[in-house]
């Protein structure tokens, strides 16, 4: 893969090393919250080797639902996701936080009830950034008035959909969700794109399986 354009982030956990192309600013996971039942168990993230002193750092809470004791609902963990949102927006260095959370449908309501209550208890001068499933893409109800600041759909690990999601991406994008379309999106080193899809977007964000340990 290509080195990315000039306002591309990588997507960083554990002790990942921080690509050159993406030094200027990352996006590092800063709290992983799991859900397992009636079960929320919160741990930190771990600080990416290297990472340069001037980097604008943009805090990710990754929210993992259990896949196969899945909560009926993710009220039991709104306390923990809100208090986890609440320290990424004080370490945040680059006036951004962002929540990475894979509802599932019978969630939607509280997913959206609970992004309307993070943007509320988020200082003003923090942006809310959420991440989407790429199918969400094709569901206003998902998206239409999403309390969030950016949305970053996802065009990778799409399951079942993925042969007719990555045409739509590719070749029907006015079939997607206007928030879908242009703004920021998810790619992964793994699954690319042809680079005049990410180039419709002004911020892209990069996911590698290998967390950035090898390169290409």
């Amino acid at each position: 893969m290509s080195a990315p354009g000039p306002d591309a982030v990588a997507w960083l956990w554990r002790d990942a090393p921080v690509p050159a192309w993406s030094q200027a600013v990352v996006a590092v996971v800063d709290r992983h919250v799991w859900l397992a039942g009636s079960k929320v168990l919160v741990r930190p993230g771990a600080r990416p080797r290297q990472l340069p002193p001037s980097a604008r750092v943009i805090p990710v809470v990754h929210v993992e639902i259990d896949v196969l004791r899945p909560p009926a609902s993710l009220q039991p963990a709104r306390a923990a996701v809100l208090d986890a949102m609440r320290k990424a927006a004080r370490a945040s260095t680059s006036g951004w936080v962002q929540l990475d959370l894979e509802a599932r449908p019978s969630q939607r309501a509280d997913y959206r009830a609970l992004v309307q209550e993070i943007r509320s208890t988020l200082p003003r001068e923090i942006r809310l950034s959420v991440t989407a499933l790429g199918w969400w893409c094709r569901s206003p109800n998902w998206l239409d008035g999403l309390a969030a600041d950016e949305v970053v759909p996802m065009f990778f690990r799409m399951g079942r959909d993925n042969a007719a999601l990555r045409d739509i991406v590719a070749s029907r994008p006015q079939q997607l969700h206007p928030l879908c379309r242009s703004g920021s999106a998810g790619f992964s080193r793994q699954e690319p794109f042809a680079p005049k899809v990410a180039a419709r977007y002004r911020r892209t964000y990069w996911f590698d399986e290998k967390g950035w340990r090898h390169p290409e």
